[in-house]
């Protein structure tokens, strides 16, 4: 009987020390503490468009009115090329556009005048990959940890315990219409993101519950 409790003391913290705690440095810590944060936080698309209403949907863009000193055909390539990053939204199909105007003042006083504009809103697919209500960004996809590299051993920074930890990252969950040739022509950076494996290096906080991405410790 003593050979037996024995055997069980001397089994039990190596058990203990097998499963380790959450608040060890570890790849397995890490790798759950960036992945927690990438869950949270989408890639996103936001288009900018310097003649909007405002900065979400539904938004309106004036457009450049016809004038005596322009072309026609120079005037549609003006519009299209600042209408183009929404646009490609469009043909992704998570926004729709309707043709509008709007009574512009002139900048040195004078008689109103109406300029057309486009007005663009969510589709059902746009609402759901809509990443803020009060922005016009969207999501599109999220990454998710491949594999830690390296990190540094915990040390003290600012009253906290922080380790700087180095992984690569590939995208996941991406919607089909942020895959299409219409939209990665535009939103070149996002696509470079989509396209592959990423390399970075993010700060970890060792906080009460375990390891967390240092942006998500006041959340």
């Amino acid at each position: 009987m003593k050979t037996k409790i024995i055997s069980i003391t001397l089994v039990a913290p190596l058990m203990l020390a097998a499963c380790g705690s959450s608040k060890d440095a570890s790849n397995g810590n890490f790798e759950k503490a960036l992945d927690a944060h990438f869950a949270k936080n989408c890639i996103v698309a936001e288009p900018f468009v310097a003649m909007a209403d405002g900065h979400r949907y539904p938004l309106t863009v004036r457009m450049q009115a016809k004038a005596a000193f322009i072309s026609q055909e120079q005037v549609d390539k003006n519009n299209a090329n600042i209408t183009r990053p929404l646009d490609a939204l469009v043909k992704a199909g998570v926004l729709s556009a309707t043709e509008g105007t709007a009574k512009e003042k002139p900048m040195f006083g004078g008689a109103e005048y109406t300029v057309p504009t486009k007005v663009y809103a969510l589709t059902d697919a746009g609402k759901k990959a809509s990443a803020n209500p009060e922005s016009t960004a969207l999501c599109v996809g999220h990454l998710k940890v491949d594999e830690i590299i390296r990190f540094t051993q915990p040390g003290d920074f600012m009253g906290q315990k922080v380790s700087q930890v180095s992984f690569t990252a590939s995208p996941v969950d991406v919607p089909d219409w942020a895959k299409t040739a219409d939209f990665q022509s535009v939103y070149t950076g996002v696509a470079k993101t989509l396209s592959g494996q990423t390399k970075d290096m993010r700060p970890l906080v060792l906080a009460s519950d375990g390891w967390i991405d240092a942006v998500d410790f006041n959340k």
